[in-house]
């Protein structure tokens, strides 16, 4: 992931978290992969990376509401 961050630093997705290991969610960089024409990427893969991605984003916000600043 770093190596296409570092080659496409203008449209590769922002990480979620960036230290000694970065990480990214799933569903962004496939949708990257899918623009870019560079990889076929199945229908079943990316809907479970975006489900995947909603059930992480609600639990984040739930975890923010409970556990504030």
């Amino acid at each position: 992931m770093r190596k296409l961050l570092l080659a496409h630093p203008q449209t590769f997705p922002a990480p979620v978290h960036e230290g000694s290991a970065s990480i990214w969610h799933l569903a962004d960089i496939l949708s990257w992969m899918q623009a870019r024409g560079s990889q076929k990427v199945s229908s079943e893969l990316a809907e479970l990376a975006a489900a995947a991605l909603q059930i992480n984003v609600a639990k984040e916000q739930e975890r923010l509401v409970q556990h504030p600043g």
